[in-house]
């Protein structure tokens, strides 16, 4: 493979960024999502789930690539959110992954939002039942 000019994609990380007091974690997704790095984010929910947090907003924006496995883990990670009657709302997207969750027609499927307070306007509709949660 030849590359051309420099490459700069940053370093994988899935951070916590912020707990509201009613429950609702915000979490920060970066660099690329490949097959190494889905390992971690299901590691990551799953360590989310066991601590009690069903509510999650998880922004993609600083996410240079993700591969199908890393959507595959992004996507289990809302069905175990939803299988204890909770919600993972995306915000953020960065274009690429836009490109990819359009691609693979997830819209249907997830609950996304543009930014972290119309995120957190979400979750509370669903709370609250004037908003379905999705399928």
């Amino acid at each position: 493979m030849r590359v051309y000019g420099k490459v700069s994609m940053k370093d994988f990380k899935i951070t916590k960024v912020e707990e509201s007091k009613d429950g609702v974690v915000v979490v920060a997704v970066e660099g690329q999502v490949g097959i190494e790095e889905a390992a971690q984010v299901s590691k990551f929910f799953e360590e989310t789930e066991n601590e009690g947090i069903v509510w999650v907003i998880v922004s993609l924006e600083g996410v240079d690539f993700i591969s199908t496995a890393g959507v595959g883990a992004l996507l289990y990670a809302v069905g175990g959110a939803r299988k204890r009657g909770g919600e993972i709302v995306f915000i953020e997207f960065s274009p690429k992954t836009k490109a990819v969750f359009e691609f693979l027609d997830l819209h249907d499927f997830i609950v996304t939002a543009t930014d972290k307070e119309s995120g957190l306007q979400v979750v509370k509709e669903i709370k609250s039942g004037a908003r379905p949660a999705e399928a």
